[in-house]
């Protein structure tokens, strides 16, 4: 009898909770996880909290996104849909990170 949680399905779970807990923790204005040499948020505290509510929101959306796309057949209109939109979604948020961090230049 094949069990109704395959481990990819268990991994995509685990991975979307991760992805939203992030989300809270950015959100919340905490430090992040992990302090990465090229973090910018040691730099500008004006920086920091812009992209740290950005950011927060970015990875609670992906991750409610991705946890419903988890568990919604790949061949439902609401599957491609949600997808759409999550990816489309994505890429502004990346065009607009990336206009921002060159505006100044």
């Amino acid at each position: 009898m094949d069990s109704f949680f395959s481990s990819s399905t268990l991994f995509n779970i685990v991975l979307a909770v991760i992805w939203f807990i992030s989300g809270i923790r950015d959100f919340q204005g905490k430090d992040p996880l992990i302090d990465l040499p090229f973090n910018q948020y040691n730099r500008d505290p004006e920086y920091r909290a812009f992209w740290q509510k950005k950011n927060g929101v970015f990875y609670m959306l992906n991750g409610i996104a991705f946890l419903i796309l988890t568990f919604t057949p790949a061949t439902s209109l609401l599957y491609r849909i949600l997808f759409g939109v999550a990816i489309g979604g994505d890429l502004l948020y990346l065009v607009a990170y990336e206009s921002w961090n060159h505006s100044a230049d």
